[in-house]
């Protein structure tokens, strides 16, 4: 992995969902929800980002990018 500057992310703090930097200070994901299923273990975690993910048994199942933010106006 090349080196970075502290103002330049490394591959390593950004999302690997939307690619966007997390500021380090930000948790990079919270569980929000889990249970077990006949097809094993299932977990609902958001990202530091707003990117949510699926995963069944640790596998990333299904990867939701942030909702898109609606522009601002200026007067």
């Amino acid at each position: 992995m090349a080196p970075t500057s502290p103002n330049t992310p490394s591959d390593d703090d950004r999302c690997p969902v939307c690619q966007q930097p997390t500021p380090e200070e930000m948790r990079w994901w919270t569980l929000r929800s889990h249970h077990r299923t006949s097809q094993g273990e299932v977990e609902y975690c958001a990202g530091g980002c707003g990117c949510l993910v699926l995963l069944v048994n640790g596998e990333i199942l299904k990867a939701l990018p942030r909702p898109p933010t609606a522009p601002t106006s200026t007067p």
